[in-house]
């Protein structure tokens, strides 16, 4: 590598560290019970992964699903990882207001900087549920919490979620008193006018692994990290099953067979990928990036 040569781009791994089993009762039937054994089984085998391939990754920690189980942030924090906040109550933005959001905002800050004794830097909106007329007051909003970036903003137009004119490459969105609050938005690539998400969950589970490595590259060759979201669920060994989250019914069987459709695919493909190109932290990348 020349002096002129830039240096390769570093690309962002994140985890939405919320559990599947307590959410999917939530979303099912109205209530969900945490089941921190499972969800301690599917950290396990992504922390072994990461550590394989000496990959640190963001960690966005949901408090509800985590509050009876802070050992398990304690377990992630110590493998070398950056924690992060994914809120509190994981009810979406646009539909509770950004006062609301406020709240939720600084009980899970409050709750991990006590338990971790240090700050916390970052958060992502539960399913990226900002909206574009809220994006003003929600910035305010994160600043003035001492945040230092931002990773809520998907730049597609999807069916629950989305600012599809939205910025594709992080940027400053808010600066002043020597600190600045950046947005790292999710990966998106433009094919036939239109912007396509690539950036992992449902989208990987989809995506043969050569496709997802090809946008990497590409991404990467525009100047731009590939801005991930996994979650711990997508990695367990065993089925994941509704009618134990939410009892029997249609939308559990439903909502299984969509969740477990193509997951045992996800290992394989963040191995590869780790494998392939560099990825980080949201800090890793702020602090080579200057920003």
């Amino acid at each position: 590598m020349t002096d002129s040569t830039p240096p390769p781009i570093s690309n962002i791994l994140t985890i939405d560290v919320e559990d599947w089993y307590h959410l999917s009762g939530l979303q099912i039937r109205g209530r969900g019970t945490p089941r921190p054994d499972i969800l301690a089984r599917q950290l396990d085998r992504l922390l072994s992964l990461l550590a394989e391939h000496n990959c640190r990754a963001t960690f966005f920690c949901l408090g509800s699903s985590l509050v009876n189980s802070p050992h398990l942030v304690q377990q992630i924090a110590a493998a070398g990882h950056e924690i992060a906040t994914h809120g509190w109550g994981h009810e979406p933005i646009a539909r509770i207001g950004t006062a609301a959001f406020q709240d939720d905002l600084k009980r899970s800050l409050d709750w991990l900087q006590e338990l971790l004794g240090r700050p916390v830097n970052g958060y992502r909106a539960p399913a990226f549920s900002v909206g574009a007329g809220q994006l003003d007051e929600f910035y305010d909003i994160c600043f003035e919490a001492g945040l230092a970036y931002d990773s809520s903003v998907f730049p597609i137009r999807g069916r629950r979620y989305g600012i599809p004119d939205a910025r594709l490459e992080p940027h400053v969105v808010r600066e002043g008193a020597g600190r600045r609050l950046v947005e790292i938005p999710l990966s998106a690539t433009t094919w036939l006018g239109r912007q396509w998400p690539v950036a992992g969950g449902g989208y990987w589970r989809l995506m043969p692994v050569r496709l997802i490595v090809a946008l990497v590259t590409r991404l990467n060759r525009e100047r731009r990290p590939m801005v991930t979201y996994l979650h711990p669920y997508e990695f367990d060994a065993e089925p994941l099953s509704a009618t134990t989250a939410a009892g029997r019914s249609l939308p559990s069987l439903r909502h299984q067979l969509r969740q477990n459709l193509n997951r045992g695919t996800m290992y394989r493909k963040l191995d590869t990928l780790l494998s392939t190109h560099r990825f980080g932290a949201v800090e890793d990348y702020l602090r080579d990036a200057g920003l």
